[in-house]
């Protein structure tokens, strides 16, 4: 029986081996030019990334955010890493089983002396500290939960930093606009100067006046280009894409104001910001730390409980169970209990010193936001009618020049005052628009 269990392994050998070759050849000739096709690329929920086409509105430069910036595939990937070490946890509790096989040969031995073969299965529990292996558990699960939050954490900042980036994207192009619509007025003043001058209504520096003021405002113009480039490229890095296109996107501002006060805006804080939430549960990891270092000072009850089948010649004629009960008390351990008892409550109340901390950080980060956001909306009606001001008296002076009466000194302040009127109800705007992505992130919202 023994020879005949050599005989077939050493067929079976020999089968394996000539599949490996054959394997080898067959995959060895590949085409130079054959044309492998480039993977669909994944974000961090599994999902093909969004295309970069057209004018993008907010929602869907957070959604591509949200699957492809390396912020939030870090934190997810920390979140799944958390979930295997709670089924690691949980495996304690589980039994193990394996089986194998194992065949000696006796050379130069006997005629009748081939060897000896052995098959064995057995199956195994052992549990050492039932408590501190289901406080393992909930310490994984704990741990678990503080992946989720911190996940939520990294989305709310990854919202906040697209909406700012957005709407400094938006500002720019829509300074474009005002600098392009302010270069043809000049042009359109130097023409006519130019004319005037040729008719021998206006000096000579008039016309030297309204080429430099052309130029500058073409150099302005130039600079708030390049502006769009920046702000263009810190989106996109903030979406986690490399593109060297400038981003096309929408105009998509709400102005509306949140109707909350201070008082429920850092309630609202304390109950939905994921750091908060962290700490709580840093609070209940430390507890948990604390019982697992007094557990030193009670004895450990350990079970174990194993079967095992085993025999010669492929047969299973010898079996053996146990099950054992242990318990384990401790005498002396050169005070290491009391000492990990004690850094236990100094790591609890530093934890708890921090939570404190936190909620006076949170308080005032949100207080600072809401200031921000009431000077924003304020802000605006009085820009509004800044620029409608502006208009009014560069109308009136462009009135006068062509009339005779005004000079070019008292045109260019009266164009230059409603353009800078026009860019600061534009930055209030927007800045209203940051205002209220930085109050939403301080109160844990988006």
């Amino acid at each position: 029986m023994n020879m005949s269990i050599i005989k077939y392994g050493a067929v079976l050998l020999a089968i394996a081996c000539a599949l490996n070759v054959q394997g080898e050849i067959v995959s060895a000739p590949v085409e130079a030019n054959a044309r492998v096709e480039e993977p669909v690329p994944l974000g961090a929920d599994g999902k093909p990334l969004m295309k970069i086409y057209g004018k993008l509105s907010l929602e869907e430069c957070v959604n591509l955010a949200l699957a492809n910036s390396p912020s939030a595939v870090s934190a997810q990937l920390a979140r799944e890493n958390a979930h295997v070490n709670l089924n690691l946890a949980k495996s304690q509790f589980l039994p193990t089983a394996s089986a194998g096989f194992d065949s000696r040969y006796n050379m130069g031995a006997s005629v009748h002396d081939y060897g000896a073969s052995n098959v064995a299965a057995s199956a195994n529990l052992t549990l050492s500290g039932l408590t501190d292996l289901a406080r393992n558990v909930r310490m994984q699960q704990i741990s678990v939960e503080q992946a989720e939050l911190n996940f939520q954490s990294v989305k709310n900042d990854i919202v906040r930093n697209v909406r700012k980036k957005y709407y400094i994207l938006l500002a720019a192009q829509r300074t474009v606009d005002i600098r392009t619509q302010s270069r043809e007025v000049y042009e359109d003043q130097y023409k006519r100067t130019s004319e005037y001058y040729r008719l021998g209504l206006r000096p000579k520096v008039d016309v030297t006046t309204a080429e430099v003021n052309l130029n500058n405002e073409s150099l302005r113009l130039i600079k708030a280009k390049n502006a769009v480039k920046t702000a263009s490229a810190s989106l996109a890095n903030t979406l986690g894409v490399t593109t060297a296109a400038i981003l096309q996107v929408e105009e998509d501002v709400s102005f509306d104001q949140p109707n909350l006060t201070l008082e429920e805006a850092v309630k609202t804080a304390y109950e939905n910001r994921p750091d908060v939430q962290s700490s709580v549960l840093d609070l209940r990891l430390g507890d948990l730390k604390v019982s697992q270092a007094k557990a030193g000072y009670f004895p450990t009850v350990s079970l174990s409980a194993g079967y095992t089948k085993s025999g010669d010649s492929l047969y299973l004629d010898s079996e053996n169970a146990h099950v054992g009960v242990g318990i384990e008390i401790p005498l002396f351990n050169a005070f290491r209990t009391y000492n990990s008892v004690k850094q236990a409550n100094i790591a609890l109340e530093n934890t708890r010193n921090n939570s404190r901390s936190l909620l006076n950080n949170v308080f005032l980060e949100v207080q600072n936001a809401y200031i921000a956001l009431d000077e924003a909306a304020e802000s605006i009606p009085l820009a509004e009618l800044n620029a409608q001001k502006a208009k009014e008296n560069m109308e009136l002076a462009r009135g006068r020049y062509n009339e005779g009466i005004g000079d070019m000194i008292e045109l260019k302040d009266a164009e230059v005052a409603y353009t800078d009127a026009q860019i600061s109800l534009l930055t209030a705007r927007y800045d209203y628009g940051a205002a209220v992505a930085d109050l939403k992130q301080a109160m844990g919202t988006y």
